[in-house]
């Protein structure tokens, strides 16, 4: 093992006994070389993991990163390749005890501009999420909690709503990581405007959240490069209705972060998916 390995090796274990002694989360972190996605140290660190848990089933999620070396396009696709190089090993090798929730590259997420040629070596790296630790002698039967049903949310009409009530805007779609919404988005953000546009009365908040919990209380918006990914969704439907000509005072936005899932914990895509949502309150009708 090389000198530097070995310091991604000390790193990795610092980091996990580190994060271990926190409440809720769990997280070993493995770290590359310059331009690495296989690694056989981290493969060992994993297995080291697995056996040291000794668990029924492990559910955790991936999340990879890059340093600021080659350009944005270069490190987003290297970030998600270490990431999927670690899912295919604990998929091939521990497929019996491991469920691999969530596998996504972050690209240069943290990453600091620094004039080196050597990068930066705590952004090349896996974090490994421990979600969910199932003991041998205990079976997965945890009950899902979900506000209405989608099915009642669609046939909701936003003025018949009484005050205190939301409604999820079901079609939005916004770029991922980002709060441009999507073409498909505009017949959604139509709609809501007319029901403005008729109901003059009506006031409502604007309310973001996001899926996909990693500790931090929101996400990081790759357009502003602050971490107000679900308020910044929510103002920029705020900023349309606005330039359409609702008034100011008949809007208010927010943003939740993770601090308010529909279901939890996330354990497949659909899950996830409306986690990620906006919802509309009404403040008076």
């Amino acid at each position: 093992m090389n000198r530097d390995k070995f310091i991604f090796f000390l790193l990795g274990l610092l980091f996990f006994h580190k994060n271990s002694a926190q409440k809720n989360v769990d997280t070993l972190r493995l770290f590359y070389v310059i331009n690495e996605v296989q690694s056989q140290t981290n493969f060992s660190k994993i297995d080291s993991l697995v056996k040291k848990l000794n668990a029924k089933n492990i559910q955790l999620k991936l999340f990879g990163y890059a340093d600021y070396l080659h350009d944005n396009s270069y490190n987003q696709a290297l970030s998600q390749k270490r990431a999927d190089a670690v899912k295919n090993y604990l998929l091939k090798n521990h497929y019996a005890k491991v469920t691999v929730l969530l596998s996504k590259g972050m690209g240069e997420k943290f990453s600091k501009p620094l004039e080196s040629r050597e990068g930066e070596a705590f952004q090349r790296r896996v974090d490994v999420v421990l979600d969910r630790v199932i003991p041998l002698n205990e079976s997965d039967t945890r009950p899902v909690q979900i506000g209405k049903p989608l099915e009642e949310l669609e046939k909701v009409n936003l003025h018949e709503l009484e005050k205190g009530q939301s409604m999820v805007l079901e079609g939005l779609s916004f770029i991922p990581g980002r709060h441009i919404l999507l073409k498909e988005s505009m017949p959604v953000l139509e709609k809501l405007l007319k029901t403005l546009m008729d109901n003059p009365t009506l006031k409502i908040e604007i309310q973001g959240h996001i899926c996909c919990p990693d500790g931090q209380e929101d996400a990081l918006d790759y357009d502003s490069r602050d971490k107000k990914l679900s308020h910044n969704r929510a103002r920029a439907i705020y900023d349309y209705l606005i330039k359409n000509k609702i008034s100011k005072e008949s809007l208010q936005y927010k943003g939740f972060g993770h601090s308010k899932p529909r279901v939890n914990p996330e354990t497949t895509p659909e899950e996830e998916q409306m986690n990620r949502r906006v919802e509309v309150m009404v403040l008076e009708n």
